[in-house]
């Protein structure tokens, strides 16, 4: 059975809000799907816990998706910049040219251990398109396709998805706020909401807080990044 690693931040390790991998991995019940997303990861912590988490496991394919966080590093709120260099301990706040060096980075450390990657591009930050925070955000997106030509590698755009959805149905949440994502943890573990119901109350439909997914956004994923993943890995489901 091949196995695949799902790389990457709390995006993809769907603790909170809905997880795209475990959509995946019943979409693919004839490959090994291991999530290795951990919440609050800049491509700095990922570098720094690949060997353990990705190369020591020898997967035939990892799937690469990251960069809101280390976007929040460099253009976050206070909150968010402290929370990164305190809690994330990065040395630096990650700009579009230390993403890209983090980046190539991870990448050139795969292809030395002979492990396949794929990358998926960002998802999004709000449901407003044309926004600044979506302009500085497409930098990061752009970093992902130069990699993607430079080391010759495949790129799923999910960027490209969420914009297209965006366009036919923005929706004008609450921006995102550190704290508020601990608040709906705290009130779920209480049994007081859910995340369908938080997604509702604020008015939006691909995310629940302004950055995590919610349902339709994690199904979003798994349904763009579904036909290259089953190329890449000769699967048929």
């Amino acid at each position: 059975m091949p196995r695949l690693i799902c790389f990457g931040d709390s995006i993809t390790q769907g603790r909170i809000g809905s997880s795209y991998v475990d959509m995946l991995r019943m979409a693919l019940p004839n490959v090994d799907v291991v999530n290795r997303g951990i919440d609050g990861d800049t491509t700095y912590n990922l570098l720094m816990r690949l060997e353990a988490d990705v190369i020591a496991h020898q997967p035939d394919l990892v799937s690469i998706m990251i960069g809101l966080n280390d976007f929040g590093s460099a253009y976050g709120e206070p909150i968010s910049r402290f929370y990164y260099r305190t809690i994330k301990k990065i040395p630096v706040a990650i700009d579009i040219p230390a993403f890209e060096a983090f980046y190539t980075g991870i990448i050139q450390r795969l292809q030395h251990a002979g492990i396949p990657v794929v990358l998926f591009t960002q998802t999004t930050i709000d449901e407003i398109p044309d926004t600044p925070a979506q302009a500085l955000l497409d930098g990061y997106v752009h970093v992902v396709y130069r990699l993607a030509a430079q080391f010759h590698l495949p790129v799923v755009d999910v960027r490209a998805a969420f914009v297209a959805t965006m366009r036919t149905d923005p929706r004008n949440g609450p921006k995102y706020h550190l704290l508020r994502v601990a608040q709906d943890e705290w009130n779920i573990q209480r049994g007081a909401t859910t995340y369908a119901q938080i997604t509702h109350a604020r008015g939006f439909h691909l995310v629940v807080d302004g950055v995590h997914l919610s349902e339709a956004g994690a199904r979003l994923v798994a349904q763009t990044v579904l036909p290259t993943l089953k190329q890449l890995l000769n699967v048929d489901g």
